[in-house]
């Protein structure tokens, strides 16, 4: 269920944080936050019912967790956009980022009803 994939891109986003956070960039280490919500959240539905045998999960749960992930994201990614000085920043940062977050919860999703 891409648990492993989902923890990689989590690992690797928390790097970056941790990057931004260590050169004193603490603007870049908020705005690449919500990046962190959906694969995070993947993470968690798939691994807690293998931590917590009485927890039990359907694929239809974890694909409404997928999706709500999804949702305060891009909501997240709209408020701190609101930020950015420039129009073109502001549409290129909400291009980027929620275009990376759809696209990864799209393949959350397929994999999820393969």
């Amino acid at each position: 269920m891409m648990v492993v994939e989902s923890l990689a891109v989590f690992l690797i986003l928390a790097a970056m944080e941790f990057v931004f956070l260590r050169a004193h960039r603490k603007g870049n280490a908020l705005q690449v936050a919500p990046l962190l919500i959906l694969p995070g959240g993947h993470f968690l539905a798939n691994l807690l019912p293998d931590l917590v045998p009485a927890l039990e999960m359907s694929v239809q749960i974890k694909s409404l967790i997928d999706i709500l992930c999804m949702m305060i994201a891009v909501a997240l990614m709209g408020l701190l956009s609101a930020g950015l000085k420039s129009a073109k920043t502001k549409a290129a940062y909400l291009l980027i980022c929620g275009g990376f977050t759809l696209l990864l919860g799209v393949i959350f999703l397929y994999n999820y009803h393969q």
